[in-house]
């Protein structure tokens, strides 16, 4: 797959120029289809890694594109377009997700500069490559293998808080690459070349559990004693194996598994549910937690999951960051926290950016959150610096 490419797909030639100009300015390599009979082709031509798609278009619509990308296995991320109510381009984006697509944000028309080239920053990470080289040729598996052997990758954490008491709960491990060339790459860049590859998602996988453990055991020197939760791949829930080659990671570093929390996709729960029934029975026997990440993203059966021993479920971003201005997403989270609770279960809410989802939350019973608003994911020496200084300040205040 070609990095730094941009696909526009939009009948309306001014909203291709606007975002092909916006892309260019960036240095980013971008091109535009007008047509959409020729989009597969197209696709084929420029393998970009960032698609923005108009959702109405005449002959062949969103949700056929949308076909034809799954149909060729696509990778890249997906933005969807148009003037159509919230709610459609909503359910537009889960039918993509339910396709396997990697689905980036929603755009409603007319279109802001502003969220254009804002997406296009973060997407590409570009403030943190601005003073390197701009990368040309596309990462291969051939380069994650390499980035293994020489310990390339680093691993970020994310401060999880409980939200009746303000104390840090947890830290969320985000993996970083730290490339000799290009500078440090997000995860979007990197993992799905490494899910392509069984060998490479496995290792890899292996890998950041390593370095958090071992980060961990840093962080209990200094008396910071917090769970850790990680997220994990769909393709490692074909290894029955998966629970001990754990524990074995664990027990090198003296490491409890009741303070490991792995994240699991609904969708990849539902995968071959027999099978992910047998490991995620015994990593719970092992006493490791379970989270349920994107509920409600997915289409399971909810007697299926309420099978599964899980003791934790997620409030996805796409919920939480718009509970506090839109009803719709406001109604879901609460009764995604209700239902957590009716289960049993713990809720941790991801992407808080604000004070009045935070407060909006606290008062709907959610346990735990993280997101912008209490810290982004910070190297392990600045986070241990972070929640210093944060026991500290609750600790003044509470005296």
């Amino acid at each position: 797959m070609g990095m730094n490419r941009v696909l526009i797909v939009d009948d309306d030639a001014r909203i291709g120029r606007i975002i092909k100009r916006i892309a260019t300015k960036l240095r980013l390599e971008a091109s535009v289809i007008d047509n959409p009979d020729v989009f597969e082709s197209e696709y084929l031509t420029h393998q970009p890694d960032l698609i923005f798609m108009d959702l109405q278009m005449p002959r062949c619509d969103g949700i056929e594109l949308l076909r034809k990308l799954a149909q060729n296995n696509s990778t890249a991320s997906v933005v969807l377009m148009s003037g159509v109510d919230k709610c459609i381009i909503a359910t537009a984006s889960e039918v993509g997700k339910s396709l396997g697509l990697s689905m980036s944000e929603t755009l409603s028309k007319p279109i802001c500069i502003d969220s254009i080239e804002k997406l296009l920053v973060q997407h590409f990470d570009l403030e943190a490559q601005q003073s390197k080289k701009p990368a040309t040729a596309a990462l291969t598996g051939s380069d994650l293998r390499r980035a293994i052997d020489r310990d390339e990758f680093v691993v970020y954490y994310e401060p999880q808080i409980r939200l009746d008491t303000g104390a840090v709960s947890g830290a969320a491990a985000v993996v970083r690459w730290n490339h000799p060339e290009r500078g440090v790459l997000l995860p979007a860049s990197f993992i799905p070349i490494a899910e392509a590859h069984q060998e490479l998602i496995e290792r890899l996988t292996y890998k950041v559990l390593e370095i958090a453990v071992r980060d961990d055991e840093r962080r209990r020197q200094q008396n910071i004693e917090l769970r850790l939760s990680i997220g994990l791949s769909t393709n490692l829930l074909s290894d029955l194996a998966l629970p001990d080659k754990i524990i074995r990671i664990l027990d090198a570093h003296s490491f409890d598994p009741s303070r490991l929390i792995l994240e699991i996709t609904e969708r990849a729960a539902m995968t071959n549910p027999s099978q992910t029934m047998d490991i995620l029975a015994r990593l719970r026997l092992k006493n490791i937690g379970l989270s349920l990440d994107d509920f409600g993203t997915g289409f399971s059966s909810l007697i299926q999951i309420h099978g599964m021993p899980f003791n934790e479920i997620r409030v996805g971003k796409s919920f939480s960051m718009s509970a506090g201005n839109h009803r719709e997403a406001a109604e879901l989270s609460r009764v995604t926290i209700g239902l957590g609770h009716s289960l049993g279960l713990e809720v941790v809410a991801e992407g808080v950016a604000d004070e009045h989802t935070y407060d909006w939350l606290r008062l709907m019973g959610c346990e735990m959150c993280q997101g912008t608003f209490i810290g982004k994911p910070a190297d392990p020496n600045t986070f241990s610096e972070w929640v210093g200084q944060h026991n500290t300040g609750l600790a003044a205040h509470a005296g």
